[in-house]
């Protein structure tokens, strides 16, 4: 809130577009009755009962799917809920073309003006993924529509129907080998392989982080 405020005293906040969202799901720390999965992590949907599985760390929903939040006062409708399917790389394509200028030839993502401004203030309509694509830890994820391929650190690949199951509990990957095979091969076409780089000394970075003055309680804006 201390920014939002600041914006408004500055009075530019009609002219700045704000991106709110987390870069994870929660993790499952301080589990009790009321919050089964932790304080932190996908718990119960209070109206629904569904529950997100996995959690940071994770490549299941728990874990990828977090709250992606934009306001712009006077160009973004206030209180609407948007389905669209989007992640991080979609920011700088949706500012260039607000800025009016041209993305890299390699970048991933893809402008979702027309979903934050509509079709007619932005000119044309939502284009959408072919597939999104996700590697962690040894495990790697696949999204294509509402199929979602998850294949762990060990262990086969698991496929699921995010239409009928959003919490993952049934997979049905030898029931749709058509399906799961195609998305092997998204997986295979968007694995880019480790490449060892230069061993850096790590003391540059870190000798003087202990001297950072941290403003006490008082100095700090409110």
């Amino acid at each position: 809130g201390q920014i939002m405020d600041l914006l408004k005293e500055l009075k530019i906040d009609d002219d700045t577009i704000v991106f709110i969202c987390g870069d994870n799901g929660g993790n499952t720390y301080f589990a009790n009755k009321t919050h089964p999965h932790g304080f932190f992590g996908p718990n119960v949907h209070p109206k629904t009962g569904k529950v997100f599985r996995g959690r940071k760390g994770l490549l299941y929903e728990g874990g990828l799917r977090i709250p992606f939040i934009v306001g712009w006062p006077g160009r973004i409708k206030a209180g609407v809920v948007n389905k669209h399917l989007g992640y991080f790389p979609d920011i700088m394509p949706t500012l260039a073309e607000l800025a009016g200028v041209d993305c890299p030839d390699d970048v991933d993502g893809i402008s979702i003006l027309p979903t934050l401004l509509g079709k007619s203030a932005a000119g044309h309509e939502q284009k959408e993924h072919e597939y999104l694509y996700w590697e962690y830890a040894g495990q790697t994820a696949v999204r294509w529509g509402n199929w979602k391929a998850y294949k762990p650190r060990k262990g086969d690949w698991e496929l699921y129907d995010l239409s009928r199951d959003i919490e993952e509990k049934n997979n049905i990957a030898a029931q749709n080998q058509k399906t799961l095979a195609k998305m092997i091969s998204f997986a295979e076409q968007s694995h880019t392989p480790h490449i060892p780089g230069e061993i850096l000394n790590e003391q540059l970075c870190m000798k003087d982080h202990t001297k950072a003055k941290n403003p006490k309680p008082s100095e700090r804006r409110r």
